[in-house]
């Protein structure tokens, strides 16, 4: 009963006229800057964090809450009409998104979208909120079977969803493993596949390569589309003598 009271209590405290309006404009500045490639929630937190010691600590937490959230929704735009993901949680629905765009279907992928990040938003922040000290109590127990189990499992599943190219699908995950290789290891501290280049120290960034293969190959062939020469209305002409 706490926690159904706690649980009721929070929502009490954010449905006032203040807080709601702090929630708003997170959503506003969130979905804003989700619709912008490379620049996801972590980052306009980061921004945004000097905010915090002018605002009342609730209403600031709250505020940020929106930004996060209107920050994953934000991405869903430019993943269904631009097929330009701006995060890695955005990949899948520039995958099928993106098809429905084509299709002339983007108002209902808009919407599917929209309305999917609001009912699994809300059922997963109640689901957290009751369940959260349960899970934390058997997280800490974890230890590298566990790990190694769950790594196993993540493999398992990738290759029951490879789709028709098993080939194609097992090159493209061995790939990603080997960018996931690249950086410092955060148990060892090792250097590993840099080739020397510091900038590497840091690891591959998932959003830069989304970008890359996403965004910069749909321009491409957005450009290669308009600058193709049209057919000349004499050639056709003489075609036909």
């Amino acid at each position: 009963m706490d926690i159904w009271t706690n649980l009721l209590g929070g929502f009490a405290t954010a449905g006032t006229p203040i807080n709601l309006l702090w929630a708003f404009l997170g959503c506003a500045i969130g979905t804003g800057i989700g619709v912008l490639p490379g620049l996801g929630p972590a980052v306009t937190v980061a921004m945004l964090l000097p905010i915090t010691s002018q605002v009342e600590p609730t209403a600031s937490m709250i505020f940020f809450a929106g930004i996060y959230y209107g920050a994953m929704y934000g991405g869903s735009t430019t993943s269904i009409l631009l097929n330009t993901p701006g995060e890695t949680g955005t990949m899948v629905t520039a995958l099928e998104g993106f098809k429905m765009a084509k299709s002339g279907r983007a108002g209902a992928a808009l919407a599917m979208s929209a309305i999917g990040s609001f009912v699994a938003g809300t059922i997963a922040t109640v689901l957290v909120t009751m369940f959260a000290p349960i899970v934390a109590k058997y997280a800490v127990r974890l230890g590298p079977p566990e790990y190694f189990l769950i790594m196993l499992l993540a493999f398992t599943t990738v290759s029951a969803v490879l789709g028709a190219s098993t080939l194609r699908g097992l090159t493209a995950l061995f790939v990603g493993l080997a960018i996931g290789l690249v950086g410092i290891d955060q148990i060892t501290a090792q250097v590993r596949c840099t080739g020397g280049v510091p900038e590497f120290m840091d690891g591959i960034e998932v959003v830069l390569v989304a970008v890359g293969l996403f965004a910069v190959g749909e321009c491409l062939f957005t450009l290669r589309t308009a600058v193709e020469p049209a057919p000349w209305p004499i050639s056709s002409t003489l075609a036909r003598v």
